[in-house]
C-alpha cells in the first residue's frame, strides 16, 4: 500500500497587519508549487488574508503577535494552517450573515468569516493548549472542482 505524498511549506511571522503581504505571497507561492489553479489560489489568498487580519486585529488586539503558517497538499487539496496565541475565537461558530440586508445598510465589518467560507471547501478550528487558535482552511487545487 502506498501513501499519497504530502508536500509542506511553513512560515513564521511576528508583526501586525504590515506582515499580511508576506503571508499572501507565501500562500500564492505554495499554491503555485502545489499545482493549484488560479481561482483556487485567489480564493485561498483571500481566505487566509481575512483569517490572519482577524487574528491580528481581534486576537492580538491590533498589536504585534506571532502567526505560524503551514501549507500542505495531499489528495488534491491544499490546507493552510494558521497557529496563533491570541484570544480564542472559533470562526466555525459564527452564524452566516443575513445577505438579504443590502451592503450599505449593514454595519461595517462582520463579513470576513463569510469570505473565508466562500473561498474554501472547509474551515476547521481547534483551541490550542496553552491558549490561542489553530485554524485550518482547506481548498481543492482544481478550479473546476468548485465551479457551479
Amino acid at each position: 500500500m502506498t501513501t499519497p505524498s504530502t508536500q509542506t511549506r511553513s512560515l513564521r511571522l511576528i508583526g501586525g497587519v504590515d506582515q499580511m503581504s508576506v503571508l499572501r505571497t507565501f500562500v500564492r507561492e505554495a499554491a503555485a508549487e502545489f499545482g493549484a489553479g488560479p481561482a483556487a489560489t485567489d480564493d485561498l489568498v483571500q481566505a487566509v488574508d481575512e483569517a490572519a487580519c482577524n487574528i491580528v486585529i481581534h486576537g492580538y488586539g491590533n498589536r504585534e503577535g506571532e502567526i505560524e503558517a503551514t501549507a500542505a497538499v495531499a489528495n488534491g487539496q491544499i490546507e493552510i494552517r494558521l497557529l496563533d496565541r491570541g484570544r480564542e475565537f472559533d470562526p466555525t461558530a459564527v452564524p452566516a450573515p443575513d445577505l438579504s440586508v443590502p451592503p450599505m445598510a449593514r454595519r461595517p465589518g462582520g463579513m470576513g468569516v463569510h469570505l473565508m467560507r466562500l473561498g474554501t471547501d472547509a474551515v476547521h478550528h481547534r483551541r490550542r493548549r496553552g491558549g490561542g487558535n489553530e485554524l485550518t482552511l482547506v481548498r481543492a487545487l482544481d478550479d473546476t472542482a468548485r465551479e457551479d
